[in-house]
């Protein structure tokens, strides 16, 4: 069966408080109500997919962990381990890249929750190489918040190259 990894950006943010600055305003913007909504819609779109995810990486921004929340149980009988990542936070896709490459083998269904541009460009990296046609369309709105692209590989994801990971779905709120 193939191994099956979930990239998701956050949903929607509030900006940060009027005169708050810097980086921990940033880090500490709550989802907005529209935010939430996404989040449970994707949570249902993941539910109906039948996504289990045996590892979920995820950044400890307040958005991220808030997103993780209004998303619902989606994980089946199991519960996944959660791993907050700091450097998921400012991430680039070289950064996730590597850190799927440090995943034992036994570890198959992945969901990595965190921020663009690091994410969206794996997506487009990713896609643009194996993109379905029904996906294009989707491709070239780009990665809004609230977004999810689903991929495969054969190969364990610690040595899966990017030419075997293949886009197969994507939902983008």
């Amino acid at each position: 069966m193939p191994r099956q990894l979930v990239l998701m950006r956050h949903a929607q943010a509030a900006p940060a408080a009027f005169g708050d600055i810097g980086p921990q305003a940033d880090f500490n913007r709550a989802l907005t109500p529209h935010g939430r909504d996404s989040a449970r819609a994707q949570g249902a779109w993941l539910r109906a997919r039948a996504f289990a995810p045996q590892l979920v990486l995820i950044s400890p921004a307040r958005r991220t962990v808030e997103t993780l929340a209004a998303l619902g149980s989606f994980y089946g009988d199991q519960k996944p381990d959660i791993r907050y990542v700091n450097e998921l936070y400012e991430a680039t896709a070289e950064t996730v890249r590597d850190m799927l490459y440090a995943i034992t083998d036994k570890t198959s269904n992945i969901m990595v929750l965190g921020h663009n541009p690091a994410l969206g460009a794996l997506v487009f990296g990713w896609g643009a190489r194996h993109c379905p046609p029904t996906l294009e369309g989707a491709m070239q709105r780009g990665f809004p918040p609230a977004s999810i692209a689903c991929f495969t590989a054969e190969k364990p994801w610690n040595s899966a190259t990017d030419r075997e990971i293949h886009l197969n779905a994507l939902s983008c709120q």
